[in-house]
């Protein structure tokens, strides 16, 4: 009888120290929500460098790997952003941290940090290798900068036409 109690009181505890989260950050999801539904609206793009300039940014691929992932097509999405499985495991390791154990994650930062890293020199290797490629290492004509200077998707094309 007691166990019970006590698990009653773990799930208690983890429940509360996710719903002070939930309402601690509901603002900032709203606003990145809406964020995301204009700019993808307005831009056909989430990612704010393709958005302005054309060119995929380090993260690009990102939200459709995380989907790929969990539709079970993991080699399609390791394909897309390869960093999005080191991704997962943190945010495994943090929500373990903080909800279950009701611990600080010792050493996240610094891990994510090290994950940025990863995925900037493989974004940095893509684009020497793959880019312009398959998705997401497309050049997108529909950026900003064409609307604005006309030379800079001619520019654009005869940079990578070959």
């Amino acid at each position: 009888m007691q166990q019970l109690k006590d698990n009653g009181k773990r799930l208690e505890a983890i429940f509360a120290r996710l719903w002070k989260d939930v309402k601690n950050y509901c603002l900032a999801v709203a606003f990145f929500l809406i964020y995301a539904a204009v700019v993808t609206f307005l831009f056909g793009t989430i990612c704010p460098l393709a958005a302005m300039t054309g060119f995929p940014c380090p993260g690009c691929g990102s939200t459709r790997a995380l989907f790929l992932i969990l539709t079970g097509r993991f080699v399609e999405a390791f394909r897309y952003n390869p960093c999005i499985y080191l991704w997962i495991l943190l945010a495994v390791y943090v929500g373990w941290q903080r909800y279950i154990r009701g611990r600080r994650a010792v050493g996240a930062l610094p891990m994510a940090g090290g994950i940025a890293t990863a995925m900037i020199l493989i974004y940095l290797y893509r684009l020497a290798v793959e880019f312009p490629g398959s998705p997401p290492m497309v050049y997108r004509t529909d950026n900003v900068l064409a609307g604005l200077i006309p030379a800079y998707d001619e520019l654009m094309r005869r940079l990578f036409s070959g």
